[in-house]
């Protein structure tokens, strides 16, 4: 007979309870398996299955609790955290440092060469020719 039930890395709900043969369990995304503290009257033999690598999201673990030819089955419905995606701020690049303004004759320059360039080629496509 299974006398206490203890969930050292997890969260077991409802308290023990030795009428209730389904509990669940949560535990951290960095867990793979239950650490689990049970105390049985001697006679008893515990084994304990599904209990390793546990998947994020629900899974189940089973606690047989055998005396003779009498098995008492405890379900363990083990829910571990998902891991949500974060993005890392250290390794994405940093915004460029302008060390030197430009003088402020630069913008007009351009446009004016851009004005010029312009004129240019509207006078030589719409000139006249002389014959």
């Amino acid at each position: 007979m299974l006398n206490d039930l203890k969930i050292i890395n997890g969260v077991l709900s409802p308290e023990f309870d030795i009428y209730n043969n389904i509990y669940s369990v949560n535990i951290d995304e960095n867990e793979d398996k239950l650490v689990i503290e049970y105390d049985v009257d001697s006679d008893y033999i515990v084994n304990i299955i599904d209990n390793e690598s546990l998947a994020p999201g629900n899974n189940e673990v089973y606690l047989q609790v055998i005396k003779d030819n009498e098995i008492n089955t405890y379900t363990l419905l083990v829910y571990k955290e998902e891991t949500d995606t974060v993005v890392n701020y250290d390794y994405l690049l940093e915004p460029l440092e302008v060390k030197e303004e430009l003088p402020s004759y630069v913008a007009p320059l351009i446009i004016g060469c851009c004005f010029f360039v312009i004129l240019l080629v509207f006078i030589l496509l719409f000139k006249k020719k002389k014959h």
